[in-house]
């Protein structure tokens, strides 16, 4: 609670400035705080760098990889060459910098600055939310930025969550049109973007829909509306249908049934096929319920977060406030576009064959949590003085649990824990200062030495240790 208090008394102290936006200080704020998480990886590659070399590859005027990452996790392998399955968008907007940087491109910076402007753009589209105090578009914009997987996403990287980080990008910018003018050119153009980066995205056209039935009475004019939204949207489906023919022979096909997996999540795609109703139960149980894993020894226990996914009820329970803006009277179009987008795009995850992997909490709500949050606010607007006092010990909460997320999925990417990148730093730093010292020194009067400059302390550059933290 002190550290969002913290946050809020800053956010307060800029909004009294007029030199800078509040969308703007939050993008700062942000960005410190994904780039200290982030720490030392920031000028690295990721775990899993794959679009750095797709964009490389795409520079090239080449489809398939130049350079095949070692190892050739989750890669496609298809008529003797490397494919990026995953949609294209993050690895052409990676072009310019590795146009300018090569290989050495860091796909975390990429992240950690995409995250941030995730936030400052989910405070622009809140303020399109009718009645709702800045307050709780703050508190709303800590729940999204740190609150849910977003904060170890941003800071990470990797093929999957990069993805994943521009996939909100995309729904913010999206859900700030529709709020607003909804132009359907525009609405279309986000959210076919959107399926570049993670296809279920697209999905989420029921909330424009909605909200344009409202403004547009006329039959045609809805039919008009409804035919420019899809010529936005058109291009990008159609260029991912094209790049997809281009690899495999086929428009529809993205080649994850290639792809270069753990043995346990293939034998399960080859038995029961990508989506199945076989997976749903699962999937439910693992986005809402969840818990994490307890191990017990002759004298301890120790409960660990579990690497398949935890629910929202343990990891994010304001979530579930949410709900109660369907049972409002107000703007019910708005609610229920809002839910049933939230819900066609959850559905192909919900029958996926694979829960997410490697995760803290479940990260597939990304590619909807936006749509949801806003449902959240709605929610909120009619919330008396205790349940807003209850809404925000809830965002609290979901903070500390993504904390100790963070603190938790750093050393299985990266190879240490957190705070040791930062302790190997400054003892780096200190003994350089150390050295930078010793040289400044006297030289040593006693004359039976025979190198008094080194005998007497003095650091020489070849006897400096460093601490280096091994990084995958």
């Amino acid at each position: 609670m002190l550290v969002l208090s913290v946050m809020s008394r800053m956010a307060g102290r800029f909004s009294r400035r007029p030199r800078f936006s509040t969308p703007f200080r939050l993008f700062l704020i942000f960005l410190a705080i994904y780039g200290l998480t982030a720490g030392v990886s920031l000028g690295r590659h990721s775990l899993a760098s794959h679009f750095v070399y797709l964009a490389d590859s795409f520079l090239h005027g080449q489809l398939a990889l130049r350079h095949v990452p070692d190892p050739p996790y989750d890669l496609t392998l298809f008529d003797g060459r490397w494919y990026v399955s995953f949609p294209p968008l993050p690895a052409l907007l990676m072009m310019p910098g590795v146009a300018l940087w090569g290989l050495a491109f860091s796909d975390v910076a990429f992240s950690v600055v995409l995250g941030a402007l995730n936030v400052a753009l989910f405070y622009a589209a809140l303020n399109r939310v009718g009645h709702l105090s800045r307050r709780s578009r703050l508190w709303l914009c800590v729940l999204l930025g740190l609150g849910t997987p977003l904060w170890y996403c941003a800071a990470l990287g990797s093929v999957w969550y990069t993805a994943h980080v521009l996939a909100v990008t995309c729904l913010c910018l999206y859900v700030r049109e529709a709020l607003g003018e909804n132009r359907p050119w525009a609405a279309g153009l986000w959210l076919g973007l959107g399926f570049l980066a993670r296809a279920p995205v697209v999905l989420a056209f029921p909330l424009s829909w909605a909200l344009a039935v409202t403004k547009q009475p006329d039959v045609w004019r809805r039919a008009r509306f409804f035919v420019t939204f899809g010529l936005g949207a058109a291009p990008a489906l159609l260029g991912q249908a094209a790049y997809n023919w281009a690899r495999f022979g086929n428009p529809l096909e993205f080649g994850y049934r290639w792809m270069n997996s753990p043995e346990t999540l293939v034998a399960r795609q080859a038995t029961w096929g990508q989506f199945s109703l076989h997976f749903l139960p699962e999937n439910l149980y693992t986005m809402l319920l969840r818990p994490p894993m307890l191990s017990f020894s002759s004298n301890s226990w120790r409960v660990t977060p579990d690497p398949w996914g935890m629910g929202f009820l343990i990891t994010c329970p304001v979530l579930f406030l949410a709900f109660r803006a369907l049972w409002s009277a107000r703007c019910k179009r708005l609610t229920w576009g809002l839910a049933l987008s939230a819900a066609l795009v959850s559905l192909p995850s919900l029958l996926y064959f694979n829960t997410g992997s490697l995760q803290f909490g479940y990260r597939f709500a990304l590619d909807w949590l936006p749509l949801w949050i806003v449902l959240l606010a709605l929610a909120l607007v009619n919330l008396r003085h205790g349940g807003r006092r209850a809404f925000e010990y809830l965002v609290a909460w979901s903070v500390l649990m993504h904390l100790w997320g963070v603190l938790w999925i750093y050393p299985n990417f990266n190879g240490a824990p957190w705070h040791l990148q930062y302790i190997a730093l400054l003892r780096r730093f200190f003994l350089r200062f150390d050295f930078i010292f010793s040289i400044a020194k006297p030289v040593c009067r006693d004359k039976h030495l025979k190198n008094p400059k080194l005998e007497c302390g003095a650091i020489h550059q070849s006897q400096i240790r460093t601490t280096r933290v091994p990084m995958a």
